[in-house]
């Protein structure tokens, strides 16, 4: 947290943040930033993320490969929340992103709702994609 931001304790101390950020993943990452901004006195820490929780794998080739790293796959928001250290957590839903673009049927959702647009068969498939499968 030191290298990317520089929280100043007196503009944090005794305040209500929000914090927006593009999606949660794991949730390692901010749970070390929540904790930094509770140490520095933060009255209360909340969260909001601008796409729904990421409940499946994708082996389209983003940087997460099974359901165990996903934190929204195994937990419910509250435990995500308590995990996190948050006062509140809330998603963008699925409709809400849809709502949000041109074309929606173009896009793929498969990471939020686990609908995969292309099967995976054969030998070149990701670990992902066999857990998928099976």
């Amino acid at each position: 947290m030191q290298v990317k931001i520089n929280p100043v304790k007196s503009m944090i101390k005794g305040k209500r943040i929000c914090i927006v950020d593009d999606s949660i993943v794991r949730g390692t990452t901010i749970r070390t930033r929540v904790k930094k901004l509770r140490e520095l006195g933060a009255a209360e820490v909340h969260f909001r993320v601008s796409c729904p929780p990421i409940k499946h794998p994708c082996f389209y080739g983003i940087d997460f490969s099974s359901k165990g790293e996903l934190i929204a796959a195994n937990h419910s928001i509250a435990e995500i929340e308590r995990f996190i250290g948050l006062d509140s957590l809330h998603y963008l839903s699925i409709d809400g992103l849809l709502r949000s673009v041109s074309h929606p049927e173009k896009y793929c959702l498969a990471c939020f709702n686990g609908d995969y647009p292309i099967p995976c068969v054969g030998d070149g498939c990701s670990r992902a994609c066999l857990e998928v499968s099976d």
